[in-house]
């Protein structure tokens, strides 16, 4: 798969350069696998958690991804991640809670 900006829903495993996130659009969830192998990967908040995914700006193959999510904070109605650049998209199993 190419990019998931025309996905309305589904589970999708995108891999990035530095992370494997898991995305969910039935349930607009995310949850981000960060790759310790990898020195470019780093550690961010709520990684292996469930994260309430609020749009995708974008998601394409040789892109970095950029996800509006709810983290939940106080008074931050929304954070924007942005990744490394997707290596892959593949359709993926229901995200579990």
């Amino acid at each position: 798969m190419f990019s998931l900006m025309d996905s309305k829903d589904g589970a999708y495993r995108v891999v990035t350069g530095a992370s494997r996130y898991v995305i969910g659009l039935d349930r607009m969830v995310v949850r981000r696998e960060p790759r310790t192998e990898n020195p470019d990967g780093s550690l961010l908040r709520r990684d292996d958690e469930l994260i309430t995914l609020l749009g995708i700006l974008d998601c394409t193959v040789g892109r970095p991804m950029q996800l509006h999510i709810d983290l939940h904070v106080l008074r931050v109605p929304f954070t924007l991640r942005c990744s490394t650049a997707v290596v892959c998209i593949e359709r993926g199993e229901r995200t579990k809670r």
